[in-house]
């Protein structure tokens, strides 16, 4: 029967979003917020830092607050499924009643993912078993779920992530290599907090990579077909600030006014997409990217995003436009498909002016097996759902072939 249904997606989502607190000093605020959730005992859950220092003062705080800690430095950059199990054995094993997590996007995921496998059934749990994808479809599984209600204290050091504040945790399947998509009511942490004096402490090259992946996390939402009016002004706006503020902070982070606006970036970009307008096909293939060959996310957005949105770029030009606009662009008198090719050449030159050129994934080894896998998995990834140009398992396997 021939659908009469006016609207593609007749429901929209507006998901949880995280308390946050941003500001010189900010992360001295965490055993306060650790008192006001009624964690007295936390597991903080974290990549290691070695050599920064920050985990020792964090430490400090948390033990000044008459929190006791246990550490768990057991995750690793994209986590993996077997990390989250030893953490939730950890978490367990300790007596904890909370989490705090300190780095940037795998220590919060995995913070996240932990808090699903207590709140059901401890490390048995299976984290597929609640993987958001199209189909069948994540929201008729929801209701089934217990909501995670264990307080998370999420200390951010990184300048792209979002996942300190976002309702989603995304976890690698070892056994599948797949990239699950964690949605559970309650996720998100309790607060997020963004901490500049850590965040200039990052290595240039992590700066670059955060700062792509946050612009992904603006522009996609903005381009996407679930065209949320939530997430456009939020999406511009970060726009604006990663495009004046990347290439400063790159080749200097301890310029403390870059690191900041870039906190904001990644901070407003993240809700562009947690709040609803989701995010796209860039997402779904460097999930793939990254789970395949363990490129760090950001990087793989970074490789995947001008392939992707030149393949996107018919569907939604004037989109396009109005992000050449908050780049600095003047393209207002050109027609959207000239602006739009106009948008995609300065995209290309911010991510090659902060080290990230276009590189063939055969460097990383990828293969012609490899692009099958992607296809067969990619097609059904949450991200997808939002992309704004239809695309088929040949489309994709034409661009993967156009990266090689």
């Amino acid at each position: 029967m021939v659908s009469m249904e006016r609207k593609e997606f007749p429901l929209l989502y507006v998901h949880q979003h995280a308390r946050g607190i941003v500001g010189w000093g900010a992360h001295r605020m965490a055993g306060q917020e650790c008192q006001m959730y009624g964690i007295k005992h936390a597991l903080l859950v974290t990549t290691g830092l070695k050599g920064t220092g920050i985990i020792e003062e964090v430490e400090g705080v948390l033990k000044k607050a008459g929190v006791t800690v246990t550490v768990f430095t057991g995750v690793t950059s994209n986590p993996k499924d077997q990390e989250v199990a030893a953490g939730t054995g950890a978490y367990l094993a300790a007596g904890c009643d909370g989490i705090v997590t300190v780095g940037g996007g795998s220590s919060h995921d995995a913070g996240k993912a932990i808090r699903i496998m207590v709140t059901n059934n401890g490390s048995d749990t299976k984290l597929r078993d609640f993987a958001a994808v199209l189909n069948p479809h994540y929201t008729t599984r929801i209701p089934t779920y217990k909501p995670v209600n264990i307080p998370h204290v999420a200390i951010n050091t990184t300048t792209g992530t979002g996942a300190d504040c976002t309702a989603f945790a995304i976890i690698n399947d070892e056994e599948l290599v797949y990239k699950l998509i964690l949605v559970v009511p309650g996720v998100a942490p309790s607060v997020g907090i963004s901490e500049p004096a850590f965040m200039r402490l990052q290595p240039p090259q992590l700066v670059a990579w955060t700062g792509m992946d946050a612009f992904c996390h603006a522009m996609e939402p903005f381009v996407g077909r679930l065209n949320l009016p939530v997430s456009h002004g939020t999406s511009l706006r970060a726009i604006k600030l990663l495009s004046e503020n990347l290439r400063q902070g790159y080749a200097n982070p301890k310029n403390d006014t870059a690191i900041e606006n870039l906190i904001w970036a990644q901070f407003i970009a993240s809700m562009s997409y947690n709040m609803g307008g989701g995010m796209g096909m860039v997402h779904g293939l460097a999930h793939m990217v990254s789970v395949i060959k363990g490129l760090h996310h950001g990087h793989a957005n970074a490789l995947m995003m001008l392939p992707v949105e030149r393949f996107n770029a018919i569907a939604c030009p004037e989109r396009f436009k109005e992000i050449g606009e908050a780049m600095g662009l003047d393209v207002r008198y050109m027609n959207p498909v000239h602006a739009t090719d106009k948008t995609l050449e300065e995209i290309e030159r911010l991510r090659n002016d902060v080290g990230i050129p276009a590189v063939s994934l055969r460097e990383y080894n990828f293969t012609e097996a490899d692009i099958e896998h992607t296809v067969k998995w990619a097609s059904n990834d949450l991200s997808m759902e939002a992309n704004p140009r239809d695309m088929s398992h040949e489309h994709i396997r034409t661009i993967m072939r156009s990266c090689m």
